[in-house]
């Protein structure tokens, strides 16, 4: 008797799941005990709980799942398995994609150092520990942007618009535990994210999507399609095809965020996966893609290359938002639900949640998402359904450790490392506990190499 050959998914729900029995795959499902969707245990051939956001402990779990009954391939959906996967898949040999190219897009610093080398992008980066570092970097590029050197969900990011800005930012990532951090040029312009698939290396750019943000950076709404116009449309594409070559990312789904400035489209950061706030929802409602389904049969073999065709009418996501406090009461929720062009309602407070001041995708308290005739439409549905639902809340205590990194991101050590970094003066080695940073890079404001994110348990845009 032929059997089904087997991947490993880390992470990732109980749909995802049955899309890879689907293509014609046993499951061996990785996952936390306490994000684990029991139910989807009866999709699965195996199941093993362990914390799937540690590749060490991964990688040797699957050594052993290999030996026994050998993997063909082993994937994560979500952002806190990618590295676990690409960790398994280089140990043991499997096709798909490996460590070193997840390590250059986790490594913020790493990636924007290999487009710099490789011509794709030049944006201005460097590392800092203080005030003083951001200071120098605002002294010299202008407004900048600082953010841990790993993460999503625009954790420790802020925005440093001018000198005047700078103590107060800084006074605030010492207070926020941020003692190590990058520091990049502000790229000024409306944001979009790319959805691509690589084929065997040939790059596919699945859909545009525009995004609403705030001054924080947080991402309040997507829209698709983005109504790009043909020529920025193909500048855009063929920034992420050669980003994708630079990196090495030779298949799967891909995610990558991009600023439209007036000097050209400039690289954010990518991630190879599908995009997380339920773009993926957006992508299969506008251009009928799924692109979890498509993942699963291409790393199986039963399709080719695909592409999309002409948009079906516009789809959008709007974030629901409340004031700090207590949660007392939320209202109308069923009435938006019912109506007919609403996708899904998810709210992901409860009475006597305390709601935090919004400073990153987790302070965001739920989403409507909807379809419309086009962009424009499904954008104002969207926004005017969420304005529908009321989160009431009162006023609560304020727990001093709330906005502290070790209180908020799922992996503190992993963004910044287990201790502060202690400040060197040129030509001092780093302390022997600690690898050397790669060097600090300057770049041109001008587009170097244009011719001069069902939603994840610790889902992330």
């Amino acid at each position: 008797m032929n059997e089904n050959p087997r991947i490993a998914v880390i992470g990732g729900t109980r749909p995802a799941i049955r899309k890879a029995r689907a293509a014609g795959y046993d499951v061996v499902w990785v996952h936390h005990p306490r994000e684990l969707d029991p139910a989807g245990l009866r999709d699965v051939q195996e199941a093993h709980l362990v914390a799937y956001w540690e590749p060490p402990a991964v990688t040797e779990l699957l050594r052993t799942v290999h030996r026994l009954r050998p993997l063909a391939r082993v994937v994560s959906m979500t952002e806190d398995g990618l590295e676990s996967a690409a960790a398994a898949t280089s140990a043991l040999g499997l096709p798909g994609t490996g460590h070193s190219v997840v390590e250059l897009l986790h490594d913020k610093l790493a990636f924007r150092t290999r487009l710099r080398e490789r011509g794709v992008d030049g944006v201005a980066v460097g590392t800092g520990h203080g005030e003083r570092d951001i200071r120098a970097f605002v002294e010299e590029h202008g407004p900048a942007v600082i953010k841990p050197r790993f993460g999503s969900g625009s954790i420790g990011v802020r925005v440093v618009h001018g000198l005047r800005e700078v103590p107060e930012v800084a006074a605030w990532a010492e207070r926020f535990g941020l003692h190590s951090f990058l520091i990049e040029e502000y790229l000024q312009g409306p944001e979009i994210s790319v959805e691509s698939f690589s084929f065997g290396g040939r790059h596919t750019v699945l859909a545009h999507t525009a995004k609403e943000t705030l001054d924080s950076l947080v991402e309040i709404g997507h829209v698709q399609p983005a109504g790009l116009e043909a020529e920025s449309a193909r500048r855009v594409d063929d920034l992420v095809a050669r980003m994708l070559d630079a990196v090495g990312l030779t298949d799967g789904p891909a995610h990558t965020e991009v600023k439209l400035t007036p000097q050209g489209p400039r690289l954010i950061e990518s991630h190879n996966r599908r995009g997380g706030d339920r773009i993926v929802d957006l992508v299969e409602e506008v251009h009928g893609i799924d692109i979890d389904a498509l993942a699963f049969r291409w790393y199986a073999g039963t399709t080719g290359p695909v592409a999309p065709g002409d948009p079906r009418g516009g789809a959008a996501v709007r974030f629901l938002t409340a004031e700090p406090g207590v949660v007392q009461q939320i209202e109308g929720v069923d009435a938006v639900r019912a109506d007919p062009d609403v996708l899904d309602v998810q709210i992901s407070v409860s009475p006597g949640d305390t709601v935090s001041p919004l400073a990153w995708s987790y302070d965001r308290a739920g989403l409507v998402l909807v379809r419309g005739s086009d962009a424009s439409e499904a954008r104002d549905r969207a926004r005017k359904l969420a304005g529908r639902i009321t989160i009431r809340t009162a006023p609560g205590e304020r727990r001093a450790d709330r906005r502290h990194i070790s209180a908020v991101a799922p992996r503190p050590d992993r963004l910044l490392g287990t201790t502060p970094l202690p400040r060197s003066e040129p030509g001092t080695p780093p302390a022997p506990d600690r690898p050397a940073e790669p060097p600090v890079l300057s770049g041109s404001k001008g587009p170097a190499g244009l011719g001069t994110e069902g939603a994840e348990p610790r889902g992330k845009e």
